[in-house]
C-alpha cells in the first residue's frame, strides 16, 4: 500500500518514525510477518539497532550494539508504528503457555509519499 500524505499530517509519522528501533523494526520486517517474539530476538540477538535516527532517543536505542532492553519497550515501539498504520497485526498465533494470542506484525505500507505542496 502507498500512503500519500500533506504537509499537515506529517508530524504523527515523524514522531513515530524519529528513533533508531523503529527503523530496525521495519527493516526487519521487509522480510515478511514475524511475531513480537521474534522480532525481540532479533534485535537482541544481531544488534540491528541504527546508529542513524536516535539522537532523539538520548542513547536509549543502544546505537550499533545489541539491544539490552526489556521485551516491553519493543511493544511499545510497535505500538507507536501501529498507531500511524505502518505495521499491523497481520495474524495472532496461539500461545503455547495459554497466555494471550501472540501477535504477528507485518509491514502495512510499503511507500510513503509526502507533498510538500498541496495543489
Amino acid at each position: 500500500m502507498t500512503k500519500e500524505l500533506k504537509l499537515n499530517e506529517v508530524l504523527p509519522y515523524f514522531k513515530a518514525l524519529h528513533c533508531g528501533i523503529r527503523w530496525d523494526i521495519i527493516e526487519i520486517l521487509k522480510d515478511g510477518p514475524l511475531s513480537s517474539d521474534e522480532i525481540y530476538r532479533t534485535l537482541t540477538e544481531e544488534g540491528t539497532i541504527s546508529k542513524e535516527n536516535n539522537h532523539e532517543c538520548e542513547g536509549k536505542c543502544h546505537a550499533g550494539a545489541p539491544f539490552q532492553g526489556k521485551k516491553s519497550t519493543i511493544y511499545y515501539h510497535l505500538r507507536e508504528l501501529e498507531d500511524v498504520e505502518i505495521i499491523k497485526v497481520d495474524q495472532l498465533r496461539p500461545s503455547k503457555q495459554k497466555k494471550a494470542p501472540e501477535k504477528i506484525w507485518k509491514l502495512n505500507i510499503d511507500k510513503l509519499i509526502i507533498n510538500l505542496r498541496e495543489k
